[in-house]
């Protein structure tokens, strides 16, 4: 049994109407799996960027980066990225005005990441 509405019914998401984009995570609305979604914890001052829906994923500590890089446990595709200390790490890596980028793999080198449980000294 299906737990999705038929299309047509009213009900649940509708496909998107020809040459109109979905809206972004930022808008609301629906969303690509192509499609960034970050959030800030300001409590725990923390950034975290998910690429996609987020789901569970292996945690590997990027020291060259300072950051935190999260890894599908079976294909190794890099499924998003947390910087603990955001505030920190943004006024060491960003520009002047506060904007930053992150390039990561679009899969992670499992073969090359030390996994013996490190304690980088940021």
């Amino acid at each position: 049994m299906s737990t999705i509405p038929p299309p047509g019914s009213g009900a649940g998401p509708q496909p998107p109407e020809e040459g109109v984009e979905p809206a972004s995570a930022v808008g609301g609305g629906t969303h690509t799996p192509s499609d960034a979604m970050t959030r800030y914890d300001k409590e725990k001052d923390a950034y975290h960027c998910s690429y996609g829906i987020p789901s569970p994923a292996l945690a590997v500590l990027d020291p060259e980066r300072e950051l935190i890089v999260r890894v599908d446990r079976h294909s190794f595709r890099v499924v998003g990225f947390s910087i603990p200390n955001f505030t920190e790490w943004v006024a060491k890596h960003g520009d002047d005005d506060g904007n930053f980028g992150v390039e990561l793999p679009e899969v992670w080198p499992m073969e090359q990441t030390d996994t013996s449980g490190s304690t980088a000294p940021w």
